[in-house]
Order: structure tokens, then sequence, then C-alpha cells
């Protein structure tokens, strides 16, 4: 499978030789473009119709973001809209019943993800049985819940018991969870928490536009004429695997200390630019490493896919039920 490359550095994106430039004031970078089917931007970037074309060819998607990890828009290659799955996914979304099913599916995965992240601190040690409780308590509710409000009520409860490990895990050592906080952090932990999830966002709306399904549709979070919506829906399932789990290993093995942070205004807090590399290396890593999945290995970019490819066969009717990705160590 192709990478992702992200871009730091601002400067001129230029077409050289049927390839990619990044020209900066002190610099030339090339960009490996037959390696890579997405680029995430962080920085002040220009470009022209030229470089565009090229992207286009090569179906390059490139996603922009501000420092802080906001999204801003993306670029996207000309895919022709499979008129079929698109009724099939509005079909999905206003039949009661189908659409249960699928938010069902996702917050089951995410609640056994985050069950498994929390029963791996267990084996190091940590008190975490009566979040497990209160966890497992949630999860059975799932199979009563009659409606999509009712799933989002449980999920909330969920999540406000789930991210109690991150103090029982962090332990006072230089960091404090407290709760979660956004728009803006209210510190550290939240600030990577926020960066990472805004990435992860990034990573899955690139791979649905490449899918026959369209972002603009999900099933559990609320419909917005301003943005896509379906990747937060279906990355709540790697949440706890791919970020959770980066940020509690990052404070544990003291890779992010407070020298990686900055705040604004004494109220919010953001990763500097030596943060942001710390993690984006660390990040980068864990998604390009592999584990054994039903008999195979994967990255996890490649489950990433492989997760879309199932929503997208289940609603075309080439499967009868869906099984999201459950992690066990």
């Amino acid at each position: 499978m192709k990478k992702v490359f992200y871009l730091y550095k601002s400067g001129i994106l230029k077409c050289q030789d049927y390839s990619l430039i990044l020209e900066t004031k002190t610099s030339v970078d090339y960009i490996p473009i037959e390696q890579l089917d997405t680029i995430i931007c962080f920085s002040e970037v220009t470009l022209n119709k030229r470089c565009l074309s090229l992207l286009n060819k090569k179906k390059i998607s490139i996603l922009f973001y501000n420092f802080y990890g906001n999204y801003i828009g993306r670029f996207t290659p000309k895919e022709y809209i499979n008129g079929k799955i698109l009724l099939e996914q509005v079909h999905a979304y206003e039949d009661f019943d189908k659409r249960l099913y699928i938010a069902k599916t996702i917050l089951k995965g995410s609640l056994h993800n985050m069950l498994s992240l929390i029963k791996y601190y267990r084996k190091k040690g940590k008190e975490v049985n009566e979040i497990i409780d209160e966890l497992e308590k949630c999860d059975s509710e799932i199979v009563d819940c009659n409606s999509i409000e009712s799933l989002l009520l449980i999920e909330a409860k969920a999540k406000q018991f789930y991210y109690k490990l991150f103090d029982i895990v962090i332990n006072g050592e230089d960091f404090m969870f407290e709760k979660r906080t956004k728009n803006p952090p209210e510190n550290e932990v939240n600030a990577m928490i926020s960066y990472g999830y805004a990435i992860l966002y990034g990573i899955y709306l690139a791979i649905l536009d490449r899918s026959s399904l369209f972002p603009q549709i999900s099933f559990i979070h609320s419909l917005s004429k301003n943005s896509d919506s379906l990747q937060f829906d279906l990355a709540d399932v790697m949440k706890p695997i791919l970020i959770d789990r980066l940020v509690l290993r990052l404070i544990r093995k003291k890779q992010i200390t407070k020298s990686h942070f900055d705040w604004k205004d004494n109220k919010a807090c953001f990763l500097n630019n030596y943060g942001i590399k710390v993690f984006m290396k660390e990040f980068d890593i864990l998604m390009q490493s592999t584990i054994e999945y039903h008999g195979k290995r994967y990255s996890y970019r490649s489950l990433i896919s492989k997760e879309i490819h199932q929503l997208s066969e289940y609603l075309k009717g080439n499967l009868k039920t869906m099984h999201p990705f459950i992690f066990k160590w």
C-alpha cells in the first residue's frame, strides 16, 4: 500500500520532470510521488494548476491543516461518482434498522478496543477493574438500544469511564489528564489526543475519497452542511488503539516532555514544532507496522482500508453482517 507524506516546511510546490518538488528559501526537497497516495500539509504552501494536474494524474490527495492540527480543506483527484452506491448509502441512512445496525456495530468495535487497551494496562498492574466493569455494562446495553440518540448516550457514558484510564496510567508523572477538553485543549494530554485524532480523521477521509463511499453521509454523527462526517464514525473504532495508546506510551517512556508544548493565553495548549516531530515520527512508525489479523499481516493503514471496504460491501448487499476490527494483545 502507498504511503502518506507529511509536509511541515513552507514553500512552493512545483512540478519538475514529471515529479514534485518543494522549493523553500534555503532548499529544494523532492517528494517521492510514485510512493504516495496522500500528502498532509501543515505549512504555508503555494501551488498552481500544473501541480494540481500532476496530483490528479497520480491520484494523490492533499489535505491542508493549520499549525494546531485543525482541518482546513483538501484536493481530491477526480473520480467518477458511483450513483448506485450513493443511493445505497442514502437508503441505509434513511432505513432505521439498517442505520441502527451500522451504528451499533461501530460503537461495539470502539468499546471493545477501549476494553483491549484497558485490559493491557491491567496486565501491567494498573487498578482498572472498575472501568472494565462499567464498559462491559455499556457494551451489554447496546443490544437493546432502539435509537441513535440512546446509542450516543451509551457512548458518552462509556467515554466518561474510559478516560479515567489516562490519569491511572500517567500517575501524576509531569502530566495530568483530568477530563477531555477540546476546542481548545486545556492541557498537554488533551493537546496530543486532539492532534492525533485530527490526523487520523484526515487519513480516513483520504481513504474514503478513494473508495466508493461518500464522506458526507454518516450513520452516528450528525450530518453537517459544513463538513464530512463519515470519518468521525469510522475512526472511533481505531482511536483507542492508534491514538490513545500512542499518547500514553509517549508519556510513559518520557519521549514527550513539557518542553514539547506551547500555551496560548494561558488557557489553550498545543504541541509545538518539536512536539509535532516527536509525535508524528512515532505515529508514522505505528501506522506502517504490521499485525496479524485473520491469518494475514496488515499495516494499520491497510486495516483502515479494509474496514471502509467492508462497509461498502455491506451497503451493496454483498455482506450480510459487519465485523469491526478488534485489537487483541
